[in-house]
């Protein structure tokens, strides 16, 4: 046995005895909605700062796709006491650097810098977020740039062309159908406006999260968030979108036709999200049917449909837990030149079929358990990745304080549970397939 395998076989043993000698994390909430959340760690004098959105893609009206994104752009291009461009300079004059992220559940920017710089940081961050420029000469150029983002990375790359036709075509009302930069016919029409309007009802106090990882000291962060994002006024926090998307009468189907050079095949399937103490099990075992499927070069997909029938040469599938009442879990398959899509999809449908009518094998289902936790664990390693799992976490309501909960959870799943989750939600009738087909030049 290999000295890492044994390092992940210890760990997962000894996990939920160890993690209550963790930090702690520790929040407060200010009377105008803001919040903080702060782990410390004083093993290096640096600290991740990150300030969490409750405001995402899902939260646009039809016709007004990718504001939510363009915030990403716009927040970097002054404020009342900051030029453009200038915080991202001190940042980087410090030692640190930022940048920001945006997707359907949230809107996050974040800052790695040393520790003894963060009341600067966060009095930066409260300017920026408080008084935003917001000048309809950087709005022009920057919404040009996002439509050449668009461009690159979905109108010119097939795959992805595809893929935001498929989720289009998978849910009737839940907003992840949208993209998250944003329809093109609407980046075209979005005004500075729109821009205004979006930034007063959304960047308010109370849907803004401050998340801090490092060598801090809660007690003073907490006068120090309390002196900036705690001390604007309160607005209105409105409900977020997040409609029942009605059950699938049926499977769909759709094809694309685009100057593709290989067909692709994709299947996508609603399924149901974590929700803390309801469906911990149900949700679990999403998650390692997942795995065993497409973690790894030994999972099922790669073994079966690559490896052993030749049916593609690359295939993977896709779930996230932690998202706002859906997730639209994906299966794909990547074919070559003298393969069809036709048997791909059938050879997967018949390896769900056998996942639903039989027990996961239980040394496999152990380790997709171990992988799974090992990546949890070598996770806490990174700043950024333990605040971006508090801020998600918060964010999509299901709270920073559960997250050791869910490997409490995958550590009590059954080949069994892991049969019935397949056989309840990920089933034909409930997916929609869709086919990439290159584009014949005349």
């Amino acid at each position: 046995m290999s000295l890492r395998l044994t390092l992940i076989l210890t760990l997962f043993g000894c996990f939920f005895i160890s993690s209550a000698n963790a930090t702690e994390l520790q929040q407060a909430s200010f009377e105008n909605g803001a919040k903080l959340v702060v782990e410390e760690d004083h093993s290096a004098p640096v600290a991740m700062v990150q300030v969490w959105l409750k405001v995402g893609g899902r939260d646009e009206v039809p016709g007004k796709t990718g504001l939510a994104h363009v915030f990403e752009h716009m927040m970097f291009k002054g404020s009342d006491k900051l030029a453009a461009g200038e915080y991202s300079k001190r940042i980087s004059a410090m030692g640190g650097n930022d940048n920001a992220f945006t997707s359907t559940d949230f809107t996050a920017f974040f800052e790695t810098v040393p520790a003894a710089r963060v009341d600067e940081v966060i009095g930066m961050e409260a300017e920026r977020f408080a008084h935003l420029s917001l000048r309809d000469e950087d709005f022009q150029k920057e919404i040009r740039v996002i439509m050449e983002e668009r461009r690159m990375r979905t109108d010119d790359d097939p795959n992805s062309h595809m893929f935001e036709e498929l989720s289009a075509a998978s849910l009737r009302l839940h907003p992840y159908r949208n993209p998250v930069i944003g329809w093109m016919q609407d980046l075209k029409k979005l005004s500075i406006k729109d821009v205004r309007a979006f930034y007063k009802k959304y960047y308010v106090p109370g849907n803004a999260i401050v998340v801090v990882v490092g060598d801090v000291d809660f007690e003073h962060l907490k006068k120090q968030v309390a002196a900036t994002f705690g001390s604007m006024k309160a607005g209105p926090v409105f409900p977020r979108f997040n409609p029942v998307e009605p059950e699938p009468f049926g499977p769909k189907r759709i094809s694309v036709t685009l100057p593709a050079q290989l067909p692709m095949l994709a299947i996508t399937i609603p399924v149901p999200v974590w929700k803390p103490g309801k469906n911990d099990v149900e949700a679990a075992s999403l998650a390692l049917a997942t795995h065993i499927l497409a973690g790894g070069r030994s999972a099922r997909m790669r073994r079966e449909l690559v490896d052993k029938k030749r049916l593609a040469f690359s295939v993977s599938a896709g779930y996230d837990e932690a998202s706002m009442g859906l997730d639209l879990w994906y299966a794909y398959a990547m074919l070559g030149p003298k393969q069809t899509t036709a048997a791909v999809e059938k050879a997967f449908w018949e390896l769900m079929g056998d996942m639903a009518s039989k027990p996961v094998n239980a040394k496999r289902l152990a380790a997709a358990k171990r992988n799974i936790t090992a990546a949890e664990i070598f996770a806490q390693d990174s700043l950024y990745l333990r605040a971006k799992q508090i801020g998600h976490l918060e964010v999509v309501g299901i709270g920073a304080a559960n997250r050791d909960n869910w490997l409490k959870a995958i550590k009590k799943v059954t080949p069994a549970d892991i049969q019935k989750a397949v056989g309840r939600w990920l089933i034909r009738s409930r997916s929609t397939t869709g086919t990439l087909i290159p584009e014949v030049k005349s």
